[in-house]
């Protein structure tokens, strides 16, 4: 690529981070803050705007102040730019900038041999942190060839801990007002989510943009995927059916794909670029689990709202996938330390969390226990679960009811959703 013209897009792109706004600071910079000693490179991963990109300068920024080098490799302007290149960016930098101790790379993966290049400046004493929308990719890049330490980040859409602190509700003290306030913005947050864009501007128009380039730029473009509308029509099945179970035979045989393998790869592309998680079912026969249905979660609600297929409201299920997805931000699901479950009597459990080989934690998500049936419901199948995984930290999430209530010698903790969101 020409000295020149890569020149004039480096002195484009730092203008541009040099007035991007900062934006809200996000929860998990205190993650950043621990491993300021730490001659470790930084990774961070999420979904395409979701703020990966303005986490980073908020804390490069506030450590490095101007003292790092930064470029996106997701600028058009680029496209071609090839692995020998990086050596001539790398001048451009020293030509412009001068020395400096860092470097901020955006959005690179998939794209060049940039890990040797990598390699050799992080020897010489620089640190690099680097973005990407792809975890496949990026995890299989930096495991084959990112020698030394690195520590991973990911970055999902605003919690709503964050969605709250954004729009200026105060936390410290919840009293009635406050309360009144906090749930009637949860409301909000249940239908609208918590990308960044949409909630600083509310509008979800914005998430139409943030699907297609996902589904167009991350996966069928990137994946050289033939059957596009078939990709689609999946893609939008199984955001539609979120926090219900599915399985790649039966996937294969609504969509006439044939192949159980073509099935596995296209929804591990968009749990790759992530739009949509599997959740597994625990099971103490890995055959078993291997081979039971899996559930699925998408993202962020406001996406279920505005790309899934018209559905009457289910609260419940949109409770349960922003609990799930919550606990992905909590850092579960990662590490196979977050399962549903099914007891012997096939009663369900939404959410069953790990700590090491041991259950931490049984929760189940009910939005309504007015009705006396589905209060036991719960109730059993969290209890019988308690005794066949021998755990006794029990929860139900719920819309409004909070209690205690002890069955026999057993404590089972009635948390509001809002509240166990602020937790």
């Amino acid at each position: 690529m020409d000295k020149e013209y890569l020149r004039e897009v480096v002195k484009d792109q730092k203008l541009k981070i040099s007035n991007l706004p900062l934006g809200y600071p996000r929860n998990k910079l205190s993650k950043l803050d621990s491993l300021l000693n730490h001659k470790i490179n930084i990774v961070i991963t999420g979904p395409r705007r979701a703020g990966k990109s303005t986490f980073l300068l908020q804390w490069m920024h506030k450590v490095y102040k101007d003292d790092f080098y930064y470029f996106d490799f997701s600028d058009d302007r680029v496209a071609g730019l090839r692995t020998e290149d990086l050596q001539t960016l790398y001048e451009l930098f020293l030509e412009l900038y001068g020395e400096k101790k860092a470097f901020f790379f955006d959005e690179i993966q998939g794209k060049y041999d940039w890990n040797k290049f990598v390699n050799r400046l992080y020897s010489e004493g620089y640190r690099f942190f680097i973005t990407g929308s792809n975890a496949e990719l990026l995890s299989k890049e930096i495991s084959t060839y990112l020698t030394g330490r690195h520590y991973d980040i990911t970055i999902l859409p605003f919690s709503f801990k964050e969605f709250l602190g954004f729009n200026k509700i105060n936390l410290d003290t919840v009293g009635t007002k406050n309360k009144t306030k906090i749930k009637s913005q949860l409301e909000v947050y249940l239908n609208n989510g918590g990308f960044p864009e949409v909630v600083t501007f509310g509008n979800k128009d914005i998430l139409d943009n943030v699907y297609k380039d996902v589904i167009n730029k991350d996966v069928i473009l990137r994946y050289g995927i033939k059957e596009e509308e078939i990709f689609k029509k999946l893609s939008v099945f199984l955001i539609s059916n979120f926090a219900k179970y599915f399985s790649y035979n039966s996937l294969a045989k609504t969509f006439g794909l044939g192949s159980v393998n073509t099935v596995s790869s296209y929804v591990s592309y968009l749990a790759d670029a992530y739009i949509i998680f599997e959740l597994p079912k625990y099971d103490y026969s890995f055959k078993k689990q291997d081979n039971s249905a899996k559930k699925i979660y998408c993202v962020d609600n406001g996406l279920i709202n505005k790309i899934a297929f018209a559905f009457s409201e289910n609260k419940g299920r949109l409770y349960e996938n922003t609990v799930f997805v919550d606990l992905l931000s909590r850092g579960y699901g990662n590490n196979e330390n977050l399962y549903y479950y099914k007891t012997k009597s096939n009663k369900e459990v939404d959410f069953v969390l790990f700590e090491g080989l041991k259950p931490k934690s049984l929760i189940q998500v009910c939005y309504d226990l007015t009705k006396a049936e589905t209060k036991e419901r719960e109730l059993n199948a969290l209890l019988e679960a308690s005794e066949e995984l021998k755990c006794n930290n029990l929860f139900i999430i719920t819309g409004d009811y909070e209690e205690t209530e002890e069955v026999g010698k057993k404590e089972i903790k009635y948390v509001p959703l809002w509240k166990w969101l602020l937790e």
